[in-house]
């Protein structure tokens, strides 16, 4: 694409340069810079791109985008044999610039995103579930993978949930070519707030909840819900959890028609007028099954459709069933018949690391859950309770080093009042103390008055917890679900909660003449 294309219709001060030069690409590392590229020169809390200007043009950058900055910095650029433009905003506009450049790929299937600080990903995986089992080609970007047609796509990834504006475009892009129907994304308060999403257009935006998370990046809990709000601006339709306190902000903000979820009445939010409840929850060891109701009115008040259907979920919590609601309200959204997106329910859905269930041969069982925040610990927590076959819960988690603070006392307030036994522990320390992170735990253990004991080894902690159980003994292990690694200062330590967890359970039942774990 030719350098004047790109930017017609922009408002841009071109410094130097051919404005009919060849763009091949646009990078904002510039460390990975490529012959031909537009380099961007982003401003970020801990780098600006402008200190690499000199690097993404000998790497054979064609072209650089630089803000409207102080004029050593243009001097700079000016010295420099390539194109150089100057805008007011350089990441306010880069949406806009990748999209034009891949030919705006998101108009070849419908867009859906999906947001909220709890239940994203297994929303997320369950509405792929439902459009695939109705026969749609469907893409997904997300926390757990890329994927593409049912095939995981091998990308680089340069954050952890929504890509960064150039991935983005151009994993779109190899979706519009593979001629998927609906593409699934994960939508991060940090991918709103940063403009990852500015230039697209989703067909529906979902609502799952909010509760604090990443006020270090944030600041403040007004910064977070106003960046999770900017999705429904950008979305033609809202699909809403309404028991959510905060639905009807999101409902007011809604562009097009709404759709709430809930369970039961679904009293804490904004009026709709498509309503999908979930009433008598009944769990079970092996899951939940409910009566799931939709119902419609018409503009005048007049009921327009009535309709449910008896559903049984795998997963025995109220937070699946919420996921389950926020999935099929999607589907419905899309034009997915009722009848259809309830039946495929019935089918196994596994979600890498979401209430992920490990037994030993012994008789001990084990739940790996991603959850890394105080309301999805208390979600997690309380299933877990409700299975009648759980006497005992011994509960091993930590928190993120260099990451909200404020979350460590109230996640083991939570662990205390509902587990039997806590083993505090580590979980991505990165650079700071692990000892000192675990001491803010320990302070909201001790409010909770539940025993615990401290081991900052993970591995070692979660073979005292196995070692800890006995029949009727659940162990839960939350916070890094399906991740692989352990991050310590800066480095990535190969570790996996659930080989972890299995390697313990073969051990002790070795040591009881037992066979290994089992799933």
């Amino acid at each position: 694409m030719k350098l004047k294309e790109l930017f017609d219709g922009v408002e841009h001060d071109r410094i130097q340069g051919d404005p009919d030069t060849d763009v091949t690409g646009v990078c904002v590392d510039g460390r990975l810079a490529e012959k031909g590229d537009l380099f961007v020169a982003l401003t970020g809390a801990r780098a600006d791109g402008h200190d690499h200007i000199d690097q993404a043009a000998a790497r054979g950058a064609a072209a650089a985008l630089i803000r409207n900055a102080d004029p050593s910095v243009v001097s700079r650029a000016a010295a420099l044999d390539i194109a150089v433009l100057r805008v007011p905003d350089t990441r306010e506009i880069l949406s806009e610039l990748v999209n034009r450049f891949y030919g705006y790929p998101g108009r070849a299937f419908r867009l859906i995103g999906i947001t909220g600080t709890n239940g994203k990903t297994s929303t997320a995986v369950t509405l792929d579930h439902i459009l695939r089992s109705v026969g749609h080609r469907t893409g997904l970007l997300g926390t757990i993978e890329n994927r593409c047609c049912g095939e995981t796509l091998p990308v680089r990834r340069t954050t952890p949930t929504t890509p960064d504006c150039v991935e983005l475009g151009a994993l779109m892009s190899r979706m519009a070519k593979a001629g998927i129907d609906d593409l699934i994304m994960e939508v991060s308060s940090m991918g709103l707030k940063t403009g990852r999403v500015n230039a697209l257009t989703f067909d529906v935006g979902v609502f799952t909840n909010i509760s604090p998370e990443h006020l270090d990046d944030h600041g403040t809990m007004e910064d977070y819900r106003a960046s999770k709000l900017k999705l429904f601006s950008l979305s033609d339709r809202a699909v809403i959890n309404m028991d959510d306190p905060f639905s009807r902000a999101v409902a007011g903000r809604a562009r097009g028609e709404t759709l709430g979820f809930g369970i039961e009445s679904g009293s804490a939010g904004a009026p709709f007028r498509e309503t999908l409840c979930a009433k008598d929850l009944i769990y079970s060891p092996d899951g939940v099954t409910f009566g799931m109701a939709y119902r419609s009115v018409s503009a005048s008040g007049k009921a327009a459709s009535d309709l449910s259907a008896a559903v049984t979920l795998g997963t025995p919590s109220r937070f699946a069933v919420y996921n389950a609601l926020a999935a099929v309200g999607a589907a419905l959204s899309l034009g997915v018949g009722f009848s259809s997106a309830a039946a495929s329910l019935a089918d196994r859905i596994d979600i890498p690391g979401r209430f992920e269930v490990i037994r030993s041969a012994g008789g001990l069982s084990a739940v790996v859950d991603y959850a890394h925040t105080t309301e999805a610990l208390e979600n997690l927590l309380t299933a877990v309770r409700a299975n009648p076959r759980c006497d005992r819960i011994v509960s091993v988690f930590g928190c993120g080093g260099d990451r909200d603070p404020g979350k460590r006392a109230p996640m083991g307030e939570v662990s205390g009042r509902l587990a039997d036994y806590t083993i505090v522990t580590s979980d991505n320390p990165r650079t700071e103390d692990p000892l000192a992170i675990i001491d803010g735990v320990v302070d909201g253990l001790r409010a909770g008055g539940g025993a615990y004991t401290v081991e900052p080894d993970r591995a070692k902690a979660i073979e005292k917890a196995v070692s800890e159980a006995r029949p009727g003994t659940v162990i839960v292990v939350a916070g890094k679900g399906h991740e692989d690694y352990q991050i310590v200062g800066c480095a990535k330590i190969p570790f996996d909660d659930r080989a972890a967890v299995r390697a313990a359970f073969a051990r002790s039942d070795a040591s009881r003449g037992g066979r290994g774990a089992e799933q």
